[in-house]
This record gives structure tokens, C-alpha cells and sequence, in this order.
């Protein structure tokens, strides 16, 4: 099951679980601190020393969540109404802090690397920007994420599954930055795509729409099923576009639509990277640790508002051919750690 199908915690759930988070992290402290001891020793052995490293790792990340939630209540108490004119600000920085503590700590323990194939151009001055993102391997999102408000200079503005809010940092920090957080599969009557409108609707002329048009991690067990599926409800033509892709799943283009309906005046930046895209199990990433020679490597393309299309249908054929053209380069550089 996928993050995208798993509902979203229950009002009294998130209104308990930042108190419990920090308490449980403590917890969770106590029981890994004699896996890392034991990795310490297992390195001798395993010269990769991935139990050390992910185990360090792992409480690391959690603190920098933890860290994360005690910001918000920090602003919380310094700003009870939420009525100042930098309380948006402040909690921005506050993500910004915390992505560049973990991506540092990745670095650091696993070798986690991201790399830029060509130029990366930020959008026009002054006008918001809308990035549409091949979505694939661990870490993608935040690293993304990361790329975009430490190399951009814009501040990511994230749709993610509203499953997410399990988690209290995710739900209480990205809430107050305005991100959209989408129904999972399984809310009956919702409008998925009313979130991703009004966060268009919403950008300032330094934000960045971070959208993930495949709706999903792409796996090739995820490929199959889907061809499968389409086979099954008679969709030939989508379940042969489906076959074409090798390397990313068809995009979904509703939400894609809405944000450009939205927001005509926004630049659009497509993303693609390569590297972890075949890293669709637990089995496989564990393999591959550390990354020294698999950096996450990304390559983009900017395009200015005038020349994206503005009809539904254009959008669609413009999406699918830059879809191919992802696949196509993810292809050649998957793996490889070259440009």
C-alpha cells in the first residue's frame, strides 16, 4: 500500500502526537543506541558499515525532526494570535534550517550527494515558479526540496499526500507554510486537486510549486501493475504510453492543469534526476550504501509562462513529451553518476 492510500490521522491523533513525538523519539534513542554500538563493532566486518551509518543516521534525521517541532512551538509561544507580519517567514526558515541539517547528515553518513547536470536557471525575477518533478528513489522529495531553496533561492512550496501529517513536524511546520497536503485515494467525494489550486493561487513571486505529476514513486513493480491495470479496464492507448516509459510513470495532468489554470504567470521548471531511480527496496538501498559513486544527479529545464501552453489538451501532449524526454535522459544516466 502507498502513502497516497494510508488516510491521514484522526483530529485527536494530531492534536496528541506532538506532545508524544518528542517523548517516543527519547524512546527510540534508548533502543537504537545498541544497534549503533553493535554497527560500530559490525564495521570491522562489513567495511561498508551500513548498519553503523544508517543507524546514526536514523537518530539523526529524528532529532532534526524533533528539533524541527520545538521551533514551531517556540514561534507558537512567541506569537500565540499567529498574527505577525514574519510568522510565514520565520517557519520557512525554520524548513530551510532543518533540510540542510539532514542533506548535510546524509552527506555525511551515507555518501547522499546531489549534483546538478547543466545550468539551473531560476525563473524570471519578480514572477513565482512552477516545478513539475520526476518522482523516484529515496529521499527525492526532500532533496528537491533542498535544491530548490538552497541553489533556486525559492522557497519550496510542496504538494504531499496528506499522510504525511502522521507525522507532527510535517503536519504542523509545512501547514503553516501553506504546502498542500492531498486526500488519500480512499477520501470518498474529495477534490484532489482544490489543495494544489489554492497553493497556486497563494505564491509569492519568490515560492516554488513543487509537483509530482506521476502521483507516486516510480518502481518497476509499480510500471507493471499500472500497465496491468490499464490493460484490465480496456485503456490500450494509455496502458501502451505506460510501455513506452521505462524509467518514470505516465504524468497525471489534473493537478499540473490546475496549477498552470491558476497561475498563467508563473515560469515552469522541469526536473529530472537520475542515480536512485532503480533503488525501490529496502534490499536495494541497503545494497547500495554508502553512496559514494551514486550521486543524486539533476538536470532541469526552465520555461517562461509565454511559451507553456494554456488549453488542456496542449498541456497533456507538452507534459507527455517532456515525460519522454526525462525517461529518455534518466536512461543514459541512471547508475552512472555522469553528465
Amino acid at each position: 500500500m502507498g502513502v497516497a492510500a494510508i488516510p491521514k490521522p484522526p483530529l485527536v491523533a494530531r492534536r496528541v502526537l506532538p506532545f508524544v513525538w518528542p517523548v517516543g523519539a527519547a524512546a527510540l534513542t534508548g533502543l537504537a543506541t545498541p544497534v549503533i554500538v553493535v554497527g560500530a563493532f559490525a564495521a570491522l566486518l562489513d567495511k561498508r558499515a551500513r548498519l553503523f551509518r544508517v543507524s546514526v543516521l536514523g537518530v539523526g534525521v529524528m532529532w532534526i525532526d524533533v528539533r524541527m517541532l520545538m521551533e514551531c512551538w517556540r514561534l507558537s509561544l512567541k506569537d500565540p494570535r499567529q498574527k505577525s507580519a514574519t510568522w510565514e517567514d520565520d517557519h520557512e526558515a525554520v524548513f530551510l534550517a532543518g533540510l540542510n541539517r539532514a542533506m548535510i547528515l546524509a552527506r555525511r553518513w551515507v555518501g547522499f550527494e546531489v549534483r546538478l547536470d547543466g545550468r539551473m536557471h531560476f525563473g524570471t525575477d519578480g514572477a513565482p515558479l512552477i516545478a513539475f518533478a520526476r518522482h523516484a528513489g529515496p529521499g527525492d522529495s526532500l532533496a528537491l526540496a533542498w535544491l530548490l531553496g538552497h541553489t533556486a533561492g525559492r522557497m519550496p512550496k510542496i504538494v504531499l499526500a496528506e499522510a504525511l501529517r502522521w507525522d507532527p513536524t510535517v503536519d504542523a511546520l509545512l501547514t503553516r507554510m501553506r504546502s498542500s497536503f492531498v486526500p488519500s485515494r480512499t477520501g470518498a467525494g474529495d477534490d484532489r486537486t482544490a489543495g494544489v489550486r489554492a497553493l497556486a493561487r497563494g505564491l509569492k513571486h519568490d515560492d516554488v510549486l513543487l509537483l509530482f505529476p506521476e502521483g507516486q514513486n516510480f518502481s518497476p513493480d509499480r510500471r507493471r501493475r499500472l500497465i496491468d491495470r490499464l490493460r484490465e479496464a480496456g485503456q490500450e492507448l494509455k496502458a501502451r504510453r505506460a510501455i513506452s516509459l521505462w524509467n518514470t510513470l505516465p504524468p497525471k495532468t489534473r493537478g499540473v492543469i490546475a496549477c498552470l489554470d491558476e497561475r498563467p504567470d508563473a515560469d515552469v521548471m522541469i526536473v529530472a534526476h537520475a542515480g536512485f531511480g532503480q533503488l525501490s527496496t529496502p534490499k536495494e538501498i541497503w545494497d547500495a550504501i554508502p553512496f559514494t559513486d551514486r550521486p543524486f544527479l539533476v538536470r532541469t529545464h526552465t520555461y517562461a509562462a509565454a511559451d507553456v501552453p494554456d488549453e488542456p489538451a496542449e498541456i497533456e501532449r507538452w507534459l507527455d513529451e517532456h515525460w519522454t524526454e526525462i525517461d529518455q535522459w534518466v536512461a543514459t544516466h541512471e547508475g552512472s553518476g555522469t553528465s
